[in-house]
């Protein structure tokens, strides 16, 4: 039995996780890749800020000028608790969301959540920002990567780990559909918008063509599988299919899709219960088996790509209703799945999906 209060902040906890790191490799890899690429200031950090939905937020709050500025955008993408998707904000709301269920956490799973949190707010992290920017983005990844190995190996797999992988997988979709989405608009539209710069996708240089794919690769950690699984120079088209297609690949699109389709099964075992979440999944996922990167090309790699995030959101929306959400006499209800008075502190209400 599980209250659906506990199922949403399990659900809410690992997204805020692994949206922290999606943040630290975003901030990460595009200043080391602004630094060499011949882009246009308006290439530099314009891109990331769309990427992950707040350019309307950033340019309210600042100036359309200030998408120009590297420290400016790092800054409210890594401190600013106005900013729902920064990484002060993810790290506080997965701190918060532990806290609410520390019966259910283990106390490993709690002390690396509660370490992170105080590292970023006692000055440690802010220091090391101002020192070794670069070292600090790494810090946060790791600790990340460490959070989610605590988590598989001290906690049961029952119900709250499989909302929680659940909840990480989805995110880690739609993370990795929204920053290729972007990198390959911005490639195709060219690299610079300089007045007399006729720069267009068929007179780009081979070799920052190069160094803009390998830097996507990095920044889904990428490199080296890629070159085991192709075994040629990253152009694309290959790198596109990659991260969308390769089944074998933890942070491809299909991969996340396909094991979240698995932990979705887990929560439904007579498969009287999530239908309409387990149905949008299940299309989801279908959409790309036996899909070759010719064919996503085909069909138009933006449309794909913008298609997949709205149809992970969708999911997501499905899961709320299905699972945390559930109206007067529903079967889950009557499970002990109720939602209690006492909401959950999970930002459902106000952060972007």
């Amino acid at each position: 039995m599980m209250i659906s209060r506990v199922a949403e902040v399990c659900f809410w906890m690992l997204r805020h996780v692994e949206r922290a790191d999606a943040m630290a490799r975003l901030l990460r890899v595009n200043r080391s890749f602004v630094l060499d690429a011949p882009l246009s200031p308006a290439r530099k950090w314009t891109p990331l800020i769309v990427a992950v939905g707040e350019e309307a937020r950033f340019t309210e709050t600042f100036s359309r000028e200030a998408c120009t500025d590297g420290e400016c955008v790092q800054d409210y993408m890594t401190w600013d608790t106005r900013n729902p998707v920064s990484i002060a904000s993810a790290i506080y709301w997965a701190r918060e969301n532990a806290l609410t269920i520390r019966d259910v956490v283990s106390l490993e799973l709690w002390e690396v959540l509660n370490d992170h949190w105080h590292w970023l707010r006692g000055g440690l992290g802010r220091r090391l920002y101002l020192r070794d920017t670069e070292a600090f983005y790494r810090h946060v990844s790791q600790t990340a990567a460490m959070f989610q190995g605590v988590c598989h190996n001290t906690m049961l797999h029952d119900t709250p780990f499989d909302f929680m992988r659940l909840g990480m997988l989805l995110e880690r979709a739609g993370q990795t559909a929204r920053v290729l989405d972007v990198h390959h608009h911005t490639f195709r539209a060219g690299l610079s918008d300089r007045p007399g710069d006729t720069t267009g996708p068929g007179s780009i240089d081979e070799g920052v063509e190069r160094m803009h794919w390998l830097a996507l690769l990095r920044l889904c950690s990428g490199t080296s599988p890629f070159l085991k699984r192709v075994r040629s120079t990253p152009t694309g088209k290959h790198v596109t299919a990659f991260l969308t297609l390769d089944a074998d690949f933890p942070r491809s699109i299909f991969h996340c899709l396909d094991r979240a389709k698995a932990f979705l099964e887990r929560l439904r075992p007579d498969r009287s219960r999530g239908v309409a979440s387990f149905e949008a999944l299940s299309e989801l996922h279908a959409s790309l088996v036996g899909v070759t990167g010719e064919a996503l090309e085909a069909r138009g790699l933006h449309t794909e790509l913008t298609r997949l995030v709205d149809g992970t959101l969708a999911v997501c929306d499905a899961i709320h209703k299905d699972y945390f959400d559930p109206g007067p006499g529903d079967a889950l209800r009557a499970e002990g799945l109720a939602e209690p008075k006492a909401r959950a502190a999970s930002p459902t209400a106000w952060m972007n999906a």
